[in-house]
């Protein structure tokens, strides 16, 4: 899944923000072991972030992605329609959405702009 940016659950803040920006993309996914999805850390995550922590930046930049990101995101199974990825995204006002299988597992991303 190289066209995706996926990290591995111990991922640092830093792998996550070198993922997003080399797939410009705002949202890394965070995976287990077992590639089953354990989280997300998007833009509004990392904006979040920076405004209510005092940590200094080189300590968020080694803490673990998922410390800051969303733990339960939305998703849509691989078997949907693209008119049901659409609704999602727009009743969560979301622009990513993971697509995983039945047993949770990653198997893609659909972005809104891809929906046009």
């Amino acid at each position: 899944m190289s066209n995706v940016p996926v990290i591995q659950l111990d991922a640092s803040l830093k792998k996550a923000l070198d993922k997003m920006t080399e797939h410009r993309l705002g949202i890394a996914l965070i995976v287990g072991s077992d590639n089953k999805l354990v989280g997300v850390l998007t833009d509004g995550d990392l904006r979040r972030l920076l405004l209510g922590h005092q940590s200094p930046l080189p300590e968020l930049l080694i803490t673990p992605a998922i410390n800051f990101g969303t733990r339960t995101p939305s998703v849509i199974l691989a078997s949907a329609s693209v008119t049901e990825a659409a609704t999602v995204m727009a009743q969560k006002e979301i622009w990513d959405l993971p697509v995983v299988d039945g047993s949770g597992k990653l198997i893609g991303l659909v972005h809104r702009h891809n929906l046009n």
